[in-house]
């Protein structure tokens, strides 16, 4: 459970920093733009989420390989095989979440 408390508060500390900043303007500053300090943090968080999902589930393909292997060592090939073609569609994923985060927050 420790080790979540730090995801957790990330992801926390993420959702708070991709709501955009309220900055007071005068009347004669209505039409100039204001820099979005949030969509830059958002892009941020997203791209970390996307690679810390990512981390996280090519490291349990992984344990679950060498456990497998473990109990079945003449299987050893072909788990080898389907954790590497798993692991790489679950790094397709994330890449995919890294570029829609940086496209969609800003």
């Amino acid at each position: 459970m420790k080790k979540l408390i730090p995801a957790f508060l990330f992801a926390f500390f993420g959702a708070l920093a991709i709501v955009e900043p309220a900055f007071a303007q005068a009347a004669d500053q209505a039409a100039a733009e204001m820099p979005n300090w949030g969509a830059g943090i958002g892009k941020g968080m997203a791209a970390g989420l996307a690679v810390i999902g990512a981390g996280i589930g090519i490291g349990k393909i992984g344990a679950g390989a060498c456990e497998a292997t473990a109990r079945q060592p003449e299987m050893g090939g072909r788990i080898f095989v389907n954790m590497i073609l798993t692991a790489a569609l679950v790094e397709g994923v994330a890449l995919f979440g890294v570029v829609v985060g940086f496209l969609m927050a800003g």
